[in-house]
């Protein structure tokens, strides 16, 4: 498949059962921002169109799921050769289904996110099976395909990507910045929330922004109530974000799991170090003590366990507040030489590139 057929037919289909909600508008943002970036090839593209937090949602977004597929895709005139899955399992049904009944010859790419090899350890028999009718794979870290129990010979390690716009951003000194401290995520426990919750005695007098939404917002808020330079904003555009990053002394990551962490290579691209929790996307990322500091974990998350990271996590904080001003431009521009690869436009061509060559 040359790319001038790739351009001329809509032969791929992206396939995610990720799409924003009103507690998260923005998930699944990073593959639309990748099929903004695929326009040139006119990519089919199906995702959870129907996702809330309501009871009757978790019964059937699954079957509203596979309906709406089926009505779009199983019975449009269109004919994809190459279906990329987005989140493994259980999507790969889909994928699996329109290679039976209306493409056999189609080719399956499957790009992994974590939670979707995390949830399915061991990997049961229908899991496995799926697998194998998988022609080839994309993981976001190599810590992730490492943590893939099933053989895999044709794999690429590759990011979800960045908007390009977080590239434009200005490089402040840190006496420029107004925010000492930023966190942009899910407000839950994977992501650590009670570690940020903890910290705040000890961010007592720092200008801290807490950018996001989830099941602990509420507990968040309580805690952050006594400390009236803690800010918590809702869910934020990408403009908006990059105005907080470029802000921001320091960037923080508390989450137990991660498979990448697209909010750090925001960040960085935006000149800003940030602190983080070991996880599989952080040790991607980061390196230690030059774009930011990267904290071992235990996978014993004992009381006492979480009092030493806890210490370690201030520690690094206030190695970065009290860094002579060169030494931080350095570590800035560590963060943003790292983060540049991460650019959407520049996964987009590796994607084009993967495309071709299956």
């Amino acid at each position: 498949m040359d790319s001038k057929t790739l351009n001329s037919k809509p032969s791929i289909l992206i396939i995610t059962n990720m799409g924003p909600k009103p507690t998260a508008p923005f998930q699944g943002l990073f593959v639309r921002q990748q099929v903004d970036a695929l326009a040139s090839l006119q990519p089919g593209y199906h995702f959870m169109r129907w996702h809330t937090d309501s009871r009757l949602n978790r019964l059937l977004k699954y079957p509203v799921f596979f309906a709406d597929f089926v009505w779009r895709f199983l019975l449009n005139r269109r004919k994809y050769m190459i279906l990329h899955v987005h989140f493994f399992y259980p999507t790969i049904w889909l994928a699996l289904l329109y290679k039976a009944l209306r493409n056999p010859s189609a080719k399956i790419i499957v790009t992994c996110h974590g939670s979707d090899i995390y949830k399915y350890q061991p990997p049961g028999f229908w899991y496995r099976w799926c697998a194998s009718k998988v022609q080839h794979w994309i993981f976001t870290s190599s810590a992730l395909k490492n943590r893939f129990a099933v053989p895999c010979s044709q794999y690429t390690v590759l990011s979800a990507g960045i908007a390009d716009s977080f590239a434009s951003s200005e490089q402040l000194d840190f006496g420029s910045k107004k925010i000492d401290l930023l966190y942009v995520g899910s407000l839950d426990h994977n992501k650590g929330v009670d570690r940020l919750i903890a910290l705040l005695p000890y961010l007592k007098g720092k200008r801290v922004v807490i950018a996001g939404t989830g099941p602990m917002r509420k507990q968040l808020t309580e805690a952050a109530a006594p400390y009236p330079a803690v800010s918590l904003l809702g869910p934020q555009s990408a403009s908006e974000l990059a105005e907080l990053y470029q802000q921001a002394r320091c960037f923080i990551s508390l989450s137990r799991n991660e498979s990448f962490g697209l909010v750090m290579a925001e960040a960085m691209a935006c000149f800003t170090p940030v602190v983080a929790t070991f996880t599989d996307g952080a040790s991607a990322q980061i390196k230690d003590n030059e774009n930011g500091f990267l904290l071992a974990q235990n996978s014993e998350q004992t009381p006492l366990n979480e009092q030493h990271l806890l210490a370690e996590l201030q520690n690094a904080l206030t190695k970065v507040w009290q860094m002579p001003p060169e030494r931080y431009r350095q570590m800035q521009l560590a963060a943003r030489a790292g983060a540049e690869q991460c650019l959407v436009s520049d996964v987009a061509a590796k994607l084009i590139g993967l495309y071709q060559e299956i």
